[in-house]
């Protein structure tokens, strides 16, 4: 890969740099000369950053730890980087634009943005870089959480000089091995650091994820264009030991709303939020803190006004919900059966919020049910929809959402195709089930998952199928229906065993819990553009079923 530090470095500048690494391997020999050219649409949380203009102008890369701010040198950004690091916090004091997601320059794919404040880490060449608005589409690099061992095997992507090119078109990686490490600062040798790339993300894939080990700092440019000198190390500053610092110096950008997420493993119930930066907190365990539920079998959430309402289907069939305050603390599982009705065979639940209580659907052998809670918090009994509009045979996946007019929308995967029933305002319901099957999904093989949001009033579904195809409509409030659009890039074409859509401050989150045990989310923004898809890591053992909700707190 064709690391170059930004344009001024001079070897001076690395001596300096290495000093504190310790036994930095800089005499090794090149291993390569120059990095490969990415596929198209991959690695899109790397920037390329132009500083200045004119002749004076140098270039750096970096990288999108979330959807606003990238993480890069501060040496870039420093009034001569070869002699100093030093960066005031504030405004840069030349116009500085990133430009995220294009691997191909020649292109207009991806975002540009200015720059309009930087954050700088005091005790390594580091910088957080604000863009002036948040950005759709790239995905992020999050930080790793343990740090490079000597002898690791690392990557890296820049837009710097290769072997034969003084301005790359295109997105570049190179492989990388870690030499010694210290508290700020890790050695890397292997495809050359080249100018224009200081602040490149160095990264590991991990179970198939990328995370951010350090960002590029100086190097030797051994095999770089115009160099004469034939040692490729470089140093990078370590970033695994500072993401609280990262979290804390973003938070500025933040609004209200998270989304909450559920998800019931082979391990236990686990919780966790994703805030708006895109920043995921810890999961943690629900039956730590609400009480135990025995053998638990399927979890849904909803949230009302920062409350989040946790529901969980017991060993022995009855249903348990457990709150979790604005403040953070839990209140216990507690058992719904006096309130709702006994339901014996209950297996699946779906549960949304209505604006000032909840409606929850539940499927006990083969037929829906329904229950509200008024906001007061008291619960009617469970109502059978099956009675209402008709049998479904081999119902497997319930799903519900509360749309404009007060109307709840009730979803049902069963005989390997989809239903729809509709529950009006006044507590009437439709006639019989709508066919979502009929109206054009473009499913090729039949329907395992379904999920029901509502955003901005209308009703969006999301559909899986057994082949692992996803698909993705809106049906409007006046029941027009939008065409199916496919969802293979957003959420991936592995087959899944769980799909949840939720809306979180105007904008659908959709999440899939594959085959092999993966969570991977997306975001549909209000443009109608789609996030890349992201792999959601920190939860124990397998995951089998996942359940999301959006709140403001």
């Amino acid at each position: 890969m064709p690391f170059r530090t930004s344009r001024r470095v001079r070897a001076i500048s690395l001596l300096a740099a290495t000093a504190a690494v310790g036994s930095v391997t800089l005499n090794s020999p090149a291993q390569a000369l120059i990095g490969d050219t990415v596929a198209a649409n991959t690695y899109t949380f790397t920037a390329k950053i132009q500083i200045g203009d004119g002749d004076t102008a140098r270039a750096c890369t970096g990288t999108l730890v979330n959807n606003q701010w990238l993480l890069t040198a501060a040496s870039c950004f420093a009034d001569d980087p070869a002699q100093s690091e030093t960066v005031t916090a504030g405004p840069p004091k030349l116009k500085s634009v990133a430009t995220i997601g294009r691997t191909d320059l020649t292109t207009t794919a991806g975002q540009v943005r200015d720059i309009t404040q930087l954050v700088p880490r005091e005790d390594r060449d580091l910088v957080l870089a604000k863009l002036a608005t948040p950005v759709s589409g790239p995905s992020f690099l999050h930080p790793a959480a343990t740090a490079p061992a000597a002898g690791e095997a690392l990557k890296g992507t820049g837009y710097g000089r290769t072997g034969d090119t003084w301005v790359p078109d295109s997105l570049h990686a190179g492989d990388f091995t870690v030499g010694a490490v210290d508290t700020t600062n890790v050695s890397i040798d292997g495809a050359p650091v080249c100018k224009g790339d200081t602040g490149a993300p160095v990264f590991r894939e991990k179970n198939g994820r990328p995370e951010l080990v350090a960002i590029a700092s100086r190097s030797w440019q051994g095999g770089c264009l115009g160099s004469e000198e034939t040692r490729t190390g470089a140093v990078a500053s370590r970033v695994d030991d500072i993401r609280a610092w990262i979290t804390e110096s973003t938070a500025s950008t933040l609004n209200v709303w998270n989304l909450q997420m559920l998800t019931k493993t082979s391990t236990g119930l686990y919780h966790a939020m994703r805030n708006s930066n895109g920043d995921w907190t810890s999961f943690a365990n629900v039956e730590t803190v609400a009480g135990p539920v025995d053998d638990i079998q399927f979890a849904a959430d909803a949230a009302i006004k920062g409350k989040n309402y946790v529901f969980a289907v017991g060993g022995d069939g009855h249903l348990y919900q457990a709150n979790r305050r604005v403040t953070g603390g839990w209140a216990a599982f507690r058992d719904l059966t006096a309130e709702l009705g006994d339901k014996p065979g209950l297996t699946r639940i779906a549960v949304t919020s209505t604006g000032t209580g909840l409606a929850l659907v539940g499927l006990a052998n083969g037929r829906v049910y329904h229950a509200t809670q008024d906001a007061s918090e008291v619960w009617s009994k469970w109502g059978d929809v099956t009675a209402k509009l008709g049998v479904l045979g081999n119902a497997t996946q319930v799903t519900v959402a509360h749309t404009s007019g007060g109307q709840t929308q009730v979803g049902v995967a069963a005989d390997g195709k989809a239903y729809q029933g509709i529950r009006a305002s006044d507590g009437t319901w439709s006639s019989s089930w709508t066919r979502v099957h009929d109206l054009g999904t473009g499913l090729t093989s039949a329907v395992n998952g379904l999920s029901f949001a509502s955003v901005a009033g209308d009703l969006q579904v999301v559909i899986t199928s057994v082949t692992g195809e996803k698909k993705h409509a809106i049906r409007k409030a006046d029941g027009t229906w939008s065409k199916f659009g496919d969802l293979g890039d957003e959420l991936g074409r592995d087959t899944t065993v769980g799909v949840d859509a939720t809306v979180v401050n105007g904008e659908l989150q959709a999440a899939v819990v594959t085959t092999d045990g993966k969570i991977k989310h997306t975001v549909r923004h209000a443009d109608g553009k789609w996030d890349a898809t992201e792999q959601v890591v920190g939860y124990p053992g397998t995951p089998g079923t996942v359940a999301v909700t959006g709140s403001s707190q």
